[in-house]
């Protein structure tokens, strides 16, 4: 017996036609499908045409491209024009706005096509952002960033937003706690505007993960549902928390960047948690017993801490008030942009 190697006879053609067939697109293996069938049924264009449902214009292209380019040619095509338009911008000005720009990099291209204007050099704002493009003149991180929030605004809640029942407007913030080292531990708070409840809780870290099993907690433990809520921009904000939210169905509304005063109520609330509870001195590194504290704290807060604003009931004094007779003060809060 003789033998002539391991190899098959025609195993490199195998294989070369395998890596073709896999370079191959989706809507490729479909035309060949198709090319296959017209040789298997007498070349027939026409026939080949109304069994698929394509111009026998397309059908015939296909099959000129397999026979010249092979299995390969059957792939899309760049569809860019063979002409392009080029840029008709003189170079003076170019170089003017790109001297600007280096000058004062903050600049956009608003501020950029007022400074050229003094100089007689008359340009559209547009022209100088394709001009600050193509020299790279432009942080695409920061380009992505403003683009994605042009395209797709954070809600904010309309002016005028009226509180009139509890859990209408939760409003929801993380406060430091700095501890020994250097290290941090991170307290979530959600108040209640109307009723001032509160609900704490101290996490190891600022996750996503972290809010959203903080607003699972706090939907738990306030004595009534939770319709809106309101947090800043923050990162424990986003991503898991935002989709809890949106399939849970509960308006989920930011506030503007670097305007905490429109997340008041949790603001001032943290401020009395410096006074009253960190400056007394209860702290612990163990995030367990940290925890065990603040939830004390949330204790005295809602049932036994008098509230000046809610005339000096307990927030839970208020909620029953709220809930079985008149009020001492004003049952509506209209929030303002």
């Amino acid at each position: 017996m003789t033998i002539y190697g391991t190899r098959m006879p025609g195993a490199g053609n195998i294989a070369n036609w395998t890596a073709e067939v896999e370079a191959l697109t989706r809507e490729a293996k479909q035309r060949l499908k198709i090319v296959d069938w017209h040789k298997t049924h007498g070349e027939n264009i026409t026939q080949t045409a109304r069994h698929f449902g394509y111009g026998r214009k397309t059908i015939r292209r296909w099959i000129v491209r397999f026979r010249k380019e092979g299995v390969l040619g059957l792939n899309n095509r760049s569809r860019r024009p063979k002409r392009t338009r080029t840029p008709t911008t003189s170079p003076e000005t170019v170089a003017a706005v790109v001297r600007v720009r280096k000058e004062y990099p903050a600049w956009g291209k608003y501020k950029i096509q007022a400074c050229l204007k003094r100089t007689d050099i008359v340009i559209h704002p547009s022209t100088v952002g394709r001009i600050l493009t193509r020299r790279r003149l432009i942080n695409p991180k920061t380009s992505r960033k403003r683009k994605k929030s042009a395209t797709h605004p954070k809600a904010r809640y309309p002016h005028g937003f009226k509180v009139s029942a509890p859990g209408d407007m939760i409003q929801m913030d993380t406060k430091y706690i700095m501890l020994v080292g250097g290290r941090k531990l991170y307290q979530f708070t959600a108040i209640d505007v109307l009723t001032k409840v509160r609900v704490l809780a101290v996490y190891p870290s600022q996750s996503s993960r972290n809010g959203r099993k903080f607003l699972e907690l706090c939907r738990a433990s306030f004595p009534f549902p939770v319709r809106t809520i309101q947090t800043d921009n923050g990162s424990e904000f986003l991503k898991e928390f935002h989709v809890y939210c949106e399939r849970r169905k509960i308006p989920h509304y930011f506030i503007y960047p670097r305007c905490p005063k429109q997340n008041s109520y949790v603001e001032i609330s943290h401020g009395a948690d410096e006074r009253e509870f960190y400056q007394q001195g209860i702290i612990s590194s163990a995030c367990d017993t940290m925890h065990r504290r603040i939830k004390k704290w949330e204790h005295v807060w809602n049932t036994i801490r008098p509230h000046e604003a809610l005339g000096y009931l307990t927030p839970m004094e208020y909620l029953h008030t709220w809930q079985h007779g008149r009020l001492p003060t004003k049952d509506v809060i209209t929030l303002q942009t």
